[in-house]
């Protein structure tokens, strides 16, 4: 999968072969995203790979913030380095790393507000109808990134570059900012239509990082999407488009994050 489905017709084959029937039946309340056009989602996500402004009901928000306030981290990923935020600086120097990231993995069984959200039935229906066949909720993620002096090493480099993801044939996430988020804030950066529009060469290639002038030579700033928002605006992307994050310069940014695919591969850092 990680060989071929870097290669756009290779992945509308696939997808058109391997259709199967959508059945989100099985979703019986109401959706919380009263405001949500599933219809409207999924057409911005056609042509652009990007659909702004789901906002998460206040009510359900504190109840994740609270839930977040006390939740276990796992310090650059790395089971072997549990934290929580009261104790992340003890950690730090007990493990001699610094945490410029923290996961929560699997929150769906530890908050039932976040457990509401990864069963809300519009984001399975902008899923199912964004691919054309039956989705599958493959992860769901809660994680800070830090106000860090440290320049990023190793993998955690290429989250800072352009990029993008080879989670599956087709992917489409729902990340929804739990920190307000400004140009300080650490905002994610998307390219729009390039989840369509990839350069032959960058489909070939064995790099998925490209440098900024490179992109915006290719796509224009027009199409350069620097995302900000208040605690509790998410939005929706098609991973393949090239995208980035930037490190957070005056505050922590947290993020709640539910990834569909066609098939389960795992949770890919």
């Amino acid at each position: 999968m990680f060989a071929f489905s870097r290669i756009q017709i290779i992945r509308f084959l696939v997808l058109h072969l391997t259709k199967k029937p959508i059945k989100i039946d099985f979703l019986k309340e109401n959706s919380v995203f009263t405001d949500l056009d599933p219809d409207r989602a999924v057409k911005a996500l056609n042509s652009d790979g990007l659909h702004l402004g789901i906002t998460i009901p206040p009510h359900i928000l504190k109840e994740i913030l609270d839930f977040a306030r006390t939740a276990t981290y796992y310090g650059n990923g790395d089971l072997q380095f549990p934290f929580s935020l009261a104790n992340r600086r003890v950690q730090e120097m007990k493990s001699s790393k610094s945490f410029r990231i923290g996961y929560n993995f699997e929150p769906t069984s530890q908050c039932m507000a976040i457990r509401k959200l990864a069963e809300d039935r519009k984001l399975w229906e902008i899923a199912a109808k964004y691919f054309g066949s039956q989705p599958m909720l493959a992860c769901t993620q809660l994680w800070w990134t830090f106000v860090n002096d440290a320049p990023a090493e190793g993998r955690a480099q290429g989250f800072y570059q352009f990029h993008y993801d080879l989670e599956d044939y087709t992917c489409v996430k729902f990340m929804f900012y739990l920190t307000d988020v400004d140009l300080f804030g650490g905002p994610h950066v998307c390219v729009k239509g390039s989840h369509r529009n990839k350069k032959l060469s960058h489909q070939f290639s064995l790099l998925r990082e490209r440098e900024d002038s490179e992109i915006k030579e290719y796509y224009g700033d027009k199409n350069i999407a620097t995302i900000c928002d208040r605690a509790g605006v998410g939005f929706a992307e098609d991973p393949s488009c090239f995208h980035k994050g930037i490190l957070p310069q005056k505050s922590d940014r947290l993020i709640l994050e539910f990834k569909f695919t066609l098939n389960n591969y795992g949770i890919i850092l």
